[in-house]
């Protein structure tokens, strides 16, 4: 196993990388966010010739079982044979996998970042088949990489605790986020979840918590509607057939659109139960708008000291924290401005650039 070093030690020069940036394709997740925004500040740096992102082939049109098979054997092909190709035609001194896992075999030295361990913490989410690979392969993959790193402390928790990593071998470089330079004062009436419809993230239980709370509310300060920007999961057809006239679907949104709804809302609600990060909380601080998180995994974490605490995730338990926050907006408005100050300073995406490339270096010291 290659001895990590402190930065310190580690000579100012980068190697040449190549990163898998396959799934930023997907535009709808946060791991596309993700390596999108990582790109974005390497670029920016004077180094930034030295790291390639490599995107591999399109994807398929997900549109039924066969196709989402036929895309699984695109990812395994290209993780495992596509990426270490590339990584050798370009003389690469370092690959770095940002999603989980690394390919089975390297002719470099391997950075990985674990964004989380979903199929650990909520198993019941997961196929069999998939929950085998992935504790196969993100096994393999913290053990055998020269670094590893994480988004959240949660996750270097994670890994401790499930795979037995030694903690001084991860590296915790926090997703950043782009902050508004003058987010509003005034915010509309609206309640915002942003995300995919799977069973951890609560929406239903959102829906119905957030409808015994419109029920309730005084007309004095206008009651807020909920708005859910996101599509896909496996709970996609029960939440459409949930929403009722107190409540917005708008399914995908565009970047700038979703910008807009952070700087109109008057609070984002995230009741989910596990996250490796929970990128839309960091973007909703980042846009001054403050956040309802669950108190579990990596969510307060991110959210910071502004938050609001959701300690029971039940349509009831909703309900009850949805009307005692609301009712005092003055209040919210503090938390959002406190939020965005803190974001602003402990969430940048020229420190996340400068820890990565610090793991580049460690890498091959």
């Amino acid at each position: 196993m290659t001895r990590l070093r402190s930065t310190s030690q580690l000579s100012e020069g980068l190697p040449r990388v190549v990163v898998d940036a396959r799934l930023a394709r997907r535009r709808t997740t946060g791991v596309a966010t993700y390596i999108r925004g990582l790109r974005t500040a390497l670029e920016s740096r004077p180094s930034a010739e030295r790291v390639h992102f490599a995107y591999g082939p399109p994807g398929l049109p997900r549109r039924n079982r066969l196709t989402r098979l036929a895309n699984l054997a695109i990812d395994l092909a290209w993780l495992h044979i596509g990426v270490p190709t590339v990584a050798w035609r370009r003389r690469a001194k370092v690959i770095h996998a940002p999603v989980n896992w690394l390919p089975w075999w390297s002719p470099s030295r391997t950075v990985v970042t674990v964004q989380d361990v979903a199929w650990e913490r909520v198993p019941e989410s997961y196929p069999a088949f998939f929950r085998a690979y992935a504790r196969l392969f993100a096994r393999r993959s913290v053990a055998r990489a020269d670094v590893v790193m994480t988004t959240s402390q949660s996750t270097a928790d994670d890994l401790v605790e499930l795979y037995g990593v030694e903690r001084n071998r991860i590296r915790v470089a926090p997703i950043g986020v782009e902050a508004d330079p003058d987010p509003p004062r005034q915010r509309d009436p609206i309640l915002l979840h942003v995300g995919e419809f799977e069973p951890r993230k609560h929406v239903l239980e959102l829906i119905a918590g957030h409808r015994r709370y419109a029920a309730a509310a005084p007309h004095d300060p206008p009651p807020c509607r909920l708005v859910l920007a996101g599509l896909g999961g496996s709970q996609e057809h029960q939440v459409r057939a949930a929403v009722g006239p107190e409540c917005d679907l708008l399914g995908f949104v565009s970047a700038q659109e979703l910008r807009e709804l952070y700087r109109r809302a008057t609070l984002l609600v995230f009741p989910s139960h596990y996250e490796g990060f929970g990128l839309p909380i960091a973007e909703a601080l980042a846009h001054g708008c403050p956040v309802m998180v669950a108190e579990n995994s990596s969510l307060l974490e991110v959210a910071g000291p502004s938050a609001l605490v959701l300690a029971d995730s039940t349509p009831d338990g909703i309900a009850s924290a949805l009307g005692s926050a609301l009712a005092d907006r003055p209040q919210l408005a503090k938390r959002g401005r406190a939020g965005w100050e803190d974001v602003r300073s402990r969430l940048s995406w020229e420190s996340a650039a400068s820890l990565t490339e610090d793991a580049y270096r460690e890498a091959i010291a």
